[in-house]
Parts: C-alpha cells; structure tokens; sequence
C-alpha cells in the first residue's frame, strides 16, 4: 500500500487533486495490487505505530502543501488553518480521512523567523529562487533522506531566504556590503541554516564562500566534513573520505554539476588541512570570466563560474594565509577584479573571537584591534562586495550590543532570530517559567536532578552514569522495535572544571565510579532496577513522545549487556576531550561514539557532542552568555527526549575559600529568562512600520543587565524617545542588598497606600482546566502616587555605578507622564496574593502581607523573578488584557478596562527548609510587577538620532 500512497501523492506536482481518484490510477498501475481499497489503506494509518513510513509520506506532503506558495490555494494564506481547509476540500476527503488527519497529522503553524533590517532592494525574487536553485534543491534532498521532516524543512527554507535576500544583489553594478546578524538557539542547528545560506547564496551568484568555523581544529573540520557531505557532494571530493563509514550517505550529483547544466564548487580547504598558502598557485584561486568584454559579476559570467568555498579555523594566521593570496592574486591582476567578486563571509559563533576586545587609546585616529578582528576586517576592506554574516547562539553577543567598538561588523543592515526547531529539546523543556509557587514543576521533575555535596555521593555522580547506562539500553530495546531509530551514538557529558589538571583528576574518578558500579550483577542491577521503576518508567508514561517503552525492567536485560559492551570497560569508556588529550576527541562521524566524555572548552562551546542523553554539570560560568553556551544539553533528541537528563549543581561553592555558594540550576534559568523575554521585544518590535525598527536601533533596547559601558568618547545614535507599555507586562527585578535601602522602599509603599483602604477579598475563576481560589489584599491608588513611588524607589545600592548609569523603568515612568499619549489609566490597584505557607509577614500600614522567597540572580543586584503565573492571570483579567472563564462576581467587580494592576510581594531570600523552618527575618524587599491596561496609542515605540543626518549609524563619536 505505501508504493500505491506514495505514487498518488507524487502524482501531484501542481496541489492537491482527488484524492480516491488519485489513489484508484496508482493501484490500476501497481502490479499484484488488484484488492487494493481506500478503506483499508485508512485502517492500515490508523493503526500504524510512531515513525510508519506510510504516515511520513502523507505528513510530509501535507506540510508542503500546507507552506508553499501557489496558485492553487486562493486567498487561503500559508501556513493557516484555513490552508489546511482549502487542502481537505481540494483532495475531496470524507469525514473519515479528515478525522484521520486531524489526529494523526494535524495542522501545526510554523514558527517564523523575526527579522528586524533596513530598506533593502528586492532582487532575490521567486522567480531567481525558482530557476536557480540547484545546490540548494540537492541539500534540501539530502536533509530529507537523513530523516528530517518536511515541515522542518520548509521552516528551514523560509529562515534561509529570509537572510539571502538581504544579502547585496550579486549582478548588481555598484558594490554593496551587507552585514547581518543570525541568532539561533545553543544546539538548535545554526550548521544547517549557515549551510542552506551557502547552498542558496551560490546558486544566486556568490563565487567565493568563506567560512570561518570555530576557534578549534575539531570545530573546523567538523564543519568541513558536513558541508563536504550535504552540499558539496563525492563527485567534487578527493579521495579523503573513501574509507569513511558514511560515504554512501554523501551527497551524490550523478555527474560533475557543470555536467548537468550548473557549476561546481571547488574546494581550498579539506577535512584535515585548514588553510595553506597557494604561493606559485595562486591562480587557483583566480576568478576567470568567459567574456572579458563584461564585468566578472555579470549575469553571462557570473552563473557559468565555479564558486569556491573555504573553511577556516578562526584564528588570525589562518586568515591572514587567505588574504596574502587574495592580496597577490589582485597585485598580479590575475583574473577578475576582487572588486567584482560577490563573496560570502559566514562567521561562526561570531561573538567569540571576532569581536574586539582591545582597550583603545585615547585620542588614536583609528581603532585598535585584536588580531581575528584585524583581520577579519582586512578581509572585508579587500573584498568590496563581500557579505559579513554573524551566526550566534545568544542575543548576548557582543558584537550585537556593543557596537561602539564594533564598526566594521556590526549588523548594520539586518538581524534575524530564528525561531525554535521543530524537534528542539531546548529551555521550555528543562524549565517551568510558566508554572506557579504552589505547582508541580514538571520540567524539573522529570528531566532535571540536584547535585549537592562531594562526586561520591551516591546521588551524584553514580546517579547519573546508572541513568547513562539505563538510557543507553532503552535505546538499544528500542531500536529493536523500530527499525527506522538508529542509535549510532550515546553519550554522557561531565563538566565541572575548565582546567586540565582537574577535568584529568575528575576522568580517574569517573572511572573508579564507573568500575565499582556492579552492573554485570547485584547491588548495581537493583539500582538500575529501581531507577528504571522510580524515575524512567513515570518519566515515559508522562512523556511518551510517539515511543515504546518495555514493560517490565527484565525486558532488558539482554541490551543491558550490549550496552555494556559497547561502552566498554572503565579505561576505555571515559574520554577526555581538552587541547592536551587531542588524541581522546571522538570523531562522531568516522565511528560510533559509546563513552562518557570529560571535559572543558571543547565540550562547552561549539563542539556537537553527539547522541547527548546525560549531563553532568558542576561547572560555575561568570558572563550571562558563557553561561547560556555551556547548555550542551540541549539539542535535538529523536527518540530518546524521554530519557535525557541534566544532574546540575545547586549549591556549588564561588570560591574556593568562600562559603558562598550558587544555584547552577537557577543562574541558568536566569539568563534563559533574559533571553526568552529578549525575544519577545524582537517579535513585538520587528512589525513596526512607524517608525521602523531598525540594527541601530536595538542597542538601547537590550535589558540594560546585559549592556557593556559603551566608550567614553562614543554614544549611542539612537535614543527611545517613548514606549506605549500599553496591555504589557513591565517587571524590574534590580534590588538593593543594603538593609537601610530595604528599609527606606518599604516605607515608600507604606506612604504610597496612606489613606487607601487595604481589604482582604477572596477571587475565584478558572485557571488552567480547573477552579482556583486567590485571597489577596487590595488597595487602590492613583496614577499620580505610583510615579511618585517609582521616583524615589532604590533600585540599586548607592556603590553600584554601572547600574545606576541607567535603569530601563524610565521609559515606563515616562510613558506614566503622558509622553506617549493618554495612556488611559484611570486607577491603579494593588494586589498582593496570599500564599499557603508564607516565610513571614510584613506589617505596612496596620496590614500584614505574606512575605515569598525568591532567588537572587548570580548578578547580585537583582532577582531571577518576582511574579507568579497564576497570580499573573488574575491581575491580567482585571486589568482588561484577557478574561478568565467563570469568573467570580467579587472578581469581576474589579475588573477595569482603564485599571493598571501592581502585584506586590514581600521578598526575602531565605528559603525554608527541614533544618530551617523559622520565619525568615526582616526587612522585606519591596518586590512588585505592573501590568498596564489596553490603550489607543497607535505606535509600540518612538525614536530620534542625535545624529539626522546619520540616522542609521549605530553610534557616534563626540568630543
């Protein structure tokens, strides 16, 4: 029956057509199939497991049609319901396919990618993505047949696109440089968007494509091996990968592609060597037009011309080899002008390295540079037409928000965020941001355990290689079942220290604890027994993701041995991965990969550790985006999410002499949560149209947390000049540590609700699926009282400088005063919730209010968060910014459409526990949230330049 889905489905190159008809000539054509019916190919899906290829198949084509462009689908636009619609009535589905369809293939809307960039000319059109499209065709192919689904790679072609087509028109008379900017998520797959930019840059005109992959020899050739193997394909290989055990997955053209009607893409850099200076060779790289009556970048030139594609480690001697040949090649006028080259720069993990960390000297005529930058720049200075592409995995990156020293790569013309993969394991899945105090934290609880205290603690690091061990038989059991998973790789990662000596002494311990573990039989069999009843058994059943699971622990048995041997004994299965055990780095492409790596840089930035399943994670990071890049952990996890695990430190040490200790665990989430709400300004901003966002524009908008001081002789160009805060969330979490400070803000709300009445009301709706009931005290209070409040609240502690340069709630107090428009607000009214088990109370006014705990951020100065998800939804019905189902009458009553709502909490951070259950100790800090009502304000954001006549500068220099 799949020959018979399929070739009906294939039939329809131009949209859906009749399906039954469809199905009835592909049976009439297929030999043997005589009995073939419609209804028992819908039983057959019906009952078809996870992963039937005869449900890929219609997935696949549903999704297609679900995303493309065409003719055939009307006013129904892309990815919509009502496209999903237009394809049912088009394929004439009864009630029964729909049903199917819906259940098993349901409509899923794609994410799209933010893109905020200048003005740019439309040349990447339709129709040059239609007719010129050969490598990218070939690598879209060739992403399909390693598994990746349909919808992902439609989501891949629109993110690719959108980046080409803000690139300078290669054809184009004058040059132009483009530079952009490209945030993904940490593991999320930037190698595969980078690698589709390539594909489609060269089949639109780019001649020469520079990759600098990474700061590590591993991170080079790893990125050489995968574009040699998905785009390049083995009839432009040499003879490297001959004995590699993937050759017959490489991409294969069938002939030389300047054979089959397009052009090749040759080489200067191979899977070993990075590269070498041409010297007396120099010609190989020479551009050569077939018309020397034209311009090199001329249509009739330019599309007949091989491309050629280096991959360089980013290190200055590396590219200074490259740009001494460039030099010779345009001293010597050999082939075409540099200056009539479109040439694509894409730069890897662009915020390491590239930007410029040299101190300037006052008074210098010219920027002082480090030498990757200095010589990143000589590269683009060389190559007039050649387009700067940063690839990074956090809007953290300096070369993003720090632009007073970045003038050459700053992303001046765009900035595209990607949005999350499809089948991406990822932040939302190891934390619970949404769930409230007095819930179950699901993500914590099923993916996520506590390390505290010594390695040796059975808890710990056993713990986790007993999980490792678990994991890596379920997948071999699964495997069994399912074919179409293939396991080639399982690993577990441990990352404590980045320094040699220890991450060598913590490899032996592995390995003591690894060798004493008793698997063969015994005390470990018990535990593994245990841990697959107690922990990995109720994490399936609440998770399932379209896998099996084995009944019953025995059920394993026989793969627990396989598993074994394939990691191997204790010497053989603890790999240390550091520049001075090179030989250990596993190479994931050449062999299959069983083992339990130890580690430092390599492990925590940029290297794919491949087949992720256990992390072990102790290592503290002092920089928010240092810390966001050690997330090995996440990635994609075809069928094993279930199974992954992070044991993370939560009371690890700051110093080693100190007894100060920090929540790895909370820091990071943190910073996810910086990065989540980053994000959504993004989305929120990139649809304005008056004014327009713009690259220079977003430096005053990054959290000011997260700014660099900008130099002293430079300022920003553009400057907020206001923001509708209309129907938004606004939350500061910027604290003082000084108890007189602490003291002084509540005496500040005490006077901020003088006079107004403090009742105790009792509110009920439905949140969530079910009824819930929030007692809360309320009080209202003017407009006019908050800004007063807001005036005079310390935000920091009086020594903190840097924060107090600036502090992002001017903008709200600023929108307060009107200086937007009316912003509608008639009252404001205090909420400050009730909790079960309150840490204390704290007494304002005559009213006690539960005092909460909460954590502070690893930047003292400030708090993770202060609101709960819950309490949120009340507030934000009162205030008119959505409703809540069955609402109460006392709530209802509240309810203003002209009402802002301030949640207030009492914070201290001292946490209850076991050992220590008394009342936490006062003062209180003053912790609240403002949720501001709904207004007719028409534009999100106002700007002005301190420079009109250089309005798109990013910044400016002054005396």
């Amino acid at each position: 029956m799949f020959d018979i889905l399929n070739a009906a489905l294939a039939g329809m190159t131009a949209g859906p057509k009749k399906f039954a008809r469809a199905l009835e000539y592909a049976a009439e054509d297929a030999p043997g199939e005589s009995s073939f019916s419609s209804n028992a190919l819908l039983k057959a899906l019906r009952d078809a497991g996870p992963g039937d290829d005869m449900l890929g198949v219609l997935r696949r084509k549903l999704a297609k049609w679900d995303n493309e462009t065409a003719d055939w689908a009307g006013d129904a636009p892309i990815n919509t319901a009502m496209r999903r619609t237009v394809i049912y009535n088009r394929l004439e589905l009864d009630d029964d396919w729909i049903a199917l369809c819906d259940d098993r293939l349901p409509f899923q809307p794609l994410a799209r990618p933010t893109v905020i960039a200048t003005d740019h000319e439309q040349w990447y059109s339709p129709e040059i993505q239609a007719s010129r499209d050969y490598y990218w065709k070939r690598y879209s192919e060739q992403l399909l047949q390693q598994g990746w689904a349909e919808d992902s790679i439609l989501q891949l072609d629109e993110s690719t696109s959108s980046v080409v087509e803000r690139l300078a028109d290669p054809t184009a008379e004058s040059a132009y440089q483009s530079k952009g900017l490209v945030i993904g998520y940490v593991q999320s797959g930037k190698t595969a968007n980078f690698t589709g930019v390539i594909a489609k840059a060269a089949d639109a005109g780019y001649r020469l494509i520079i990759v600098l992959a990474g700061m590590l020899d591993v991170l080079r050739s790893q990125t050489q091996r995968r574009l040699d193997k998905e785009l390049v394909g083995r009839e432009l290989l040499d003879r490297e990968y001959v004995n590699d055990p993937d050759w017959s997955e490489f991409l294969t053209h069938g002939a030389k592609p300047s054979e089959l009607g397009a052009f090749d893409l040759a080489r200067l850099t191979g899977p070993e060597g990075d590269y070498q200076r041409l010297a007396l060779r120099v010609e190989a790289l020479k551009f050569a037009p077939q018309n020397a009556a034209l311009p090199f970048n001329h249509p009739d030139n330019l599309y007949r011309a091989p491309a050629r594609i280096a991959v360089l480690k980013k290190n200055s001697k590396v590219v200074q080899r490259l740009l001494t040949d460039l030099t010779a090649l345009g001293r010597q006028k050999i082939g075409a002008p540099l200056s009539q080259v479109p040439v694509l720069i894409i730069d890897d993990e662009s915020d390491q390295a590239s930007i410029n960390t040299k101190k300037q000297t006052p008074g210098a005529l010219e920027e002082e540079r480090n030498a990757t930058n200095q010589a990143i720049v000589d590269l683009l200075r060389l190559l007039p037409r050649s387009q700067y592409i940063g690839y990074t995995a956090t809007p953290f990156a300096n070369v993003f928000i720090d632009p007073a020293s970045e003038g050459d790569i700053f992303p001046k013309d765009f900035l595209i965020a990607l949005p999350r993969p499809i089948g991406y394991m990822g932040v939302s899945d190891f934390y619970d941001f949404e769930e409230g105090d007095d819930d179950v934290k699901p993500n914590k609880r099923d993916f996520v355990r506590e390390v505290i205290g010594e390695d040796s603690t059975p808890k710990n690091l056993r713990a986790a290689i007993d999980s490792f061990v678990l994991a890596g038989a379920i997948k071999l059991w699964r495997s069994q079942q399912n074919p179409n998973l293939k396991f080639r790789h399982h690993t577990m990662l441990v990352h404590v220290s980045q320094l040699v000596v220890d991450q060598k002494a913590l490899a032996g311990d592995v390995r003591k604890t690894f060798a004493k573990a008793g698997y063969d039989a015994g005390q470990g069999l018990e535990r593994l027994a245990t841990l697959f009843e107690d922990d990995f058994k109720p994490v399936y059943e609440r998770r399932r993701d379209d896998q099996e699971f084995p009944t019953s622990f025995e059920e394993l048995l026989p793969h627990l041995g396989d598993c074994l041997q394939r990691i191997g004994e204790a010497d053989d299965a603890v790999l240390v991965v550091n520049n001075e055990t090179k030989e250990q780095t596993p190479d994931f492409d050449k062999q299959s990969v069983w083992k339990i790596l130890v580690g430092g840089t390599k492990l925590s930035r940029g290297y794919t550790v491949e087949g992720l399943t256990v992390s072990y994670y102790r290592r503290r990071a002092g920089a928010g985006d240092t810390l966001m890049q050690m997330g090995r952990w996440f990635g994609f996890r075809r069928g094993y999410k279930d199974l992954v695990r992070l044991y993370i430190g939560t009371k690890e040490k700051k110093s080693a002499k100190g007894s100060a200790t920090i929540n790895l665990y909370e820091a990071f989430g943190g910073v996810c949560r910086d990065e989540d709400l980053f994000r959504k300004d993004l989305e929120r901003y990139a649809s304005m149209e008056e004014p327009r966002m713009t690259p220079a524009k977003i430096p005053p908008l990054v959290p000011q947390h997260m700014l660099r001081p900008t130099a002293a002789n430079k300022m920003r160009n553009a400057v907020i000049q206001f923001r509708n805060f209309g129907g938004q969330l606004a939350e500061s979490t910027f604290a003082p540590q000084d108890k007189n400070l602490i003291k002084r803000n509540n005496e500040l709300l005490a006077t901020l609700l003088k006079g107004a009445s403090v009742d105790l009301k009792s509110l009920q709706a439905e949140v969530r699926g079910s009824i819930r009931t929030l007692r809360v005290h309320t009080a209202t209070f003017t407009t006019k009282r908050l800004l007063d409040f807001l005036r005079s609240y310390n935000w920091f502690d009086p020594r903190n400088r840097e924060a107090n340069n600036g502090h992002p709630l001017r903008l709200q107090m600023e929108f307060l005063q009107g200086k937007a428009g009316d912003h509608e607000i008639a009252d404001w009214l205090l909420l400050s919730p009730q909790i079960k088990n309150p840490r204390a109370l704290n007494p304002i006014n005559g009213t006690d209010f539960d005092v909460v705990h909460r954590s502070r951020h690893e930047l003292p100065h400030r708090f993770h968060t202060y609101n709960d998800p819950v309490h949120r939804l009340f507030a934000e019905h009162i205030c008119g910014q959505s409703r809540l189902k069955r609402a109460s009458e006392e709530l209802n009553a509240l309810r203003s459409p002209h009402r802002g709502v301030m949640i207030y909490y009492p914070i201290t951070e001292e946490r209850a526990t076991s050992k220590n259950p008394k009342p936490a100790k006062p003062p209180f800090t003053v912790g609240f949230t403002l949720l501001f009502p709904k207004n007719d304000i028409k534009s999100p954001l106002g700007f002005t330049v301190r420079m009109p006549d250089k309005p798109e500068d990013a910044i400016i220099s002054v005396p």
